[in-house]
């Protein structure tokens, strides 16, 4: 098979078109997905134009999930860690010196070519129905055609919500986007097209989300054998538009606070909740190994498909362990000091919360134990030796910086000595983060415990994910100002949803980030005593730097360059 190859950067591009998903080929949402056919080789009957549309999929990698920076998870470009190479790219965010040239996330090229090739996707497939008839002439392939006229149908509307993720992922970190709907540009057309206002990206992205609700399946659970588990889904697409209307409402991009957009983004995130199809999972520390609600797992509304690896665990285990590991994500004593405590569900640093500064870990969040490892804590058949010259301690190459190992998403089951491995699915739309978009929003448009004619109000949601099985924290005290359940909204965030790539964006959307993001990065520096017992103490690790313009991208200078000034460069940069 010939194939072809083009130069893509940002929005220029060549003419001439590949529609390739990787180089070589691989399984994706359990198809054999060919790479390298031409254009007029792909859209000529159902088995090639169902792959090229299986191929927009494929763009959600590279820009979520498992250490995808330069071996870093994006936490470690925030307060929830520390990376421990410091040669890494991730540094640069930390640093203050990405620049326009030089950006660690290339997210720009990324999802422009996504959206591309769900452009090209929903163009040559239009006629998808005559395609598919030319391919099943034969009477007795009747049904044959109308299975695949009908899978056409859902894939169209699926690249469509790709396409507007897509965009919703660039204007979360560059603001006001060009809006891509065809590839129908010459090269001089694409040079010269301006950015739409954040506006006006929010409006289309949101019409897209209701406007394909008619043509999504509810669930792809039970259907046919479950070999189309993961693909988009009614709940999905709501959920992107809940998530919108969230950052469309926040400071960063509501300065004058108007009530109103708090209130769509409220019902919107109702819109999810009174679906009744999802559910908290009853074990956390298992959500983020169970795959991706094909087998059940309400909590999981859109997760990016994995596969069998083990990288992530030689990455992240402890450094003692025999069969290996480089602690490469180290959270932070920032991070670890947001989990309260468990019997009086307040702060550790409030007066009569229970803390034990010498006993750090006890009795707390049981969260912080499902997410982080700590010292002493027994994994893989021995505690974790964090303390100064333990196995694992701090000061040892490739060993924790910060006195903690990543626990989540960390599969403790493999012998990477015999190179085992198993499934691992990035979560990008889960019930608690909806939960939590609904009691952020209703706070801000209505008070702690309005419920205005919802089924709950900002205080029921937070409290309903607090009372998960085997979280068990106690529920909100009554009567909290605004401002109060704000602090606690945006702290249940923070633990809740840690390393799942919220608060680098969290923080942001706050216009918090010149404050969290300017504080060190602290560690638990541990001695062991010579009777076994140990000592803490909280030290230093890291100074950061975040500045104004930090908080949107700056757009690629090549791509600012190329307009000859019809793209216009983020403030600061």
């Amino acid at each position: 098979m010939n194939s072809s190859y083009i130069k893509f950067t940002g929005l220029t591009v060549a003419i001439i078109v590949v529609l390739s998903t990787f180089v070589g080929c691989r399984h994706y949402l359990d198809r054999e997905i060919e790479s390298n056919y031409r254009e007029d080789e792909v859209f000529v009957n159902y088995e090639r134009m169902s792959e090229a549309g299986y191929g927009v999929y494929a763009f959600l990698f590279g820009q979520f999930g498992f250490h995808r920076i330069n071996n870093a998870m994006l936490a470690s470009a925030c307060d929830e860690a520390d990376h421990a190479d410091i040669n890494s790219l991730i540094q640069k965010f930390n640093l203050g010196t990405w620049t326009a040239v030089e950006n660690p996330e290339s997210a720009w090229q990324h999802f422009y070519q996504g959206i591309r090739r769900a452009n090209l996707f929903l163009e040559n497939s239009i006629n998808y129905k005559e395609i598919v008839f030319r391919d099943t002439l034969d009477a007795d392939n009747k049904s044959k055609y109308e299975y695949d006229v009908r899978d056409i149908a859902w894939l169209r509307a699926e690249v469509r919500f790709l396409r507007a993720y897509y965009h919703f992922e660039l204007i979360k970190r560059y603001g006001g986007v060009p809006i891509m709907t065809t590839t129908k540009y010459s090269a001089e057309e694409l040079n010269s097209l301006g950015r739409q206002r954040f506006e006006e990206c929010v409006d289309f992205i949101k019409n897209e989300c209701d406007s394909l609700l008619p043509h999504l399946k509810d669930t792809w659970v039970g259907f046919d054998s479950d070999k189309w588990r993961g693909r988009v889904t009614k709940g999905a697409a709501l959920a992107l538009k809940a998530r919108l209307l969230l950052y469309a409402a926040s400071p960063l991009h509501n300065p004058s606070n108007d009530i109103e957009k708090w209130e769509h983004a409220a019902e919107a995130a109702h819109d999810i909740i009174a679906m009744n199809r999802y559910g908290l999972h009853s074990d956390y520390r298992a959500l983020f190994r169970l795959g991706n609600g094909a087998d059940g797992n309400t909590e999981v509304i859109f997760a990016q498909q994995g596969w069998n690896r083990n990288d992530f665990e030689k990455m992240n285990y402890p450094i003692g362990y025999t069969q290996g590991g480089q602690g490469s994500t180290s959270p932070s004593q920032n991070l670890v000091d947001a989990y309260e405590m468990k019997a009086t569900g307040v702060p550790i640093t409030e007066p009569g919360s229970g803390y034990d500064p010498q006993n750090p870990y006890q009795g707390r969040d049981p969260r912080l134990g499902f997410s982080i490892l700590t010292n002493d804590t027994q994994f893989k058949g021995r505690p974790v030796e964090a303390w100064i010259g333990g196995l694992d301690g701090l000061g040892k190459r490739k060993a924790t910086t910060t006195g903690y190992y990543l626990r989540k998403f960390v599969d403790e089951n493999l012998d990477l000595a015999r190179n085992e491995s198993s499934v691992h699915t990035w979560l990008l739309f889960r019930y608690a983060e909806v939960l939590l978009n609904f009691a952020e929003a209703m706070n801000e448009a209505y008070g702690p415990e309005a419920t205005n004619g919802y089924s709950m109000s900002a205080k029921a949601a937070v409290d309903r994910i607090r009372r998960r099985t085997g979280v068990e924290m106690p529920i909100l005290p009554p009567g909290l100002s605004q401002q109060e359940m704000r602090e606690r909204i945006q702290n249940e965030r923070r633990v809740e949803l840690a390393f799942e790539e919220h608060r680098f964006f969290d923080v942001r959307r706050w216009k918090i980030a010149e404050e969290t993001e300017n504080l060190p990065i602290m560690a638990m520096q541990i001695t062991r005593n010579s009777d076994g017992s140990f000592d803490y103490l909280v030290v230093k690790a890291e100074n950061r730097v975040f500045e104004e313009k930090m908080y949107l991208y700056p757009i690629p200078e090549m791509e600012v360059l190329k307009s000859g000034g019809a793209l216009t460069q983020n403030a600061g940069w």
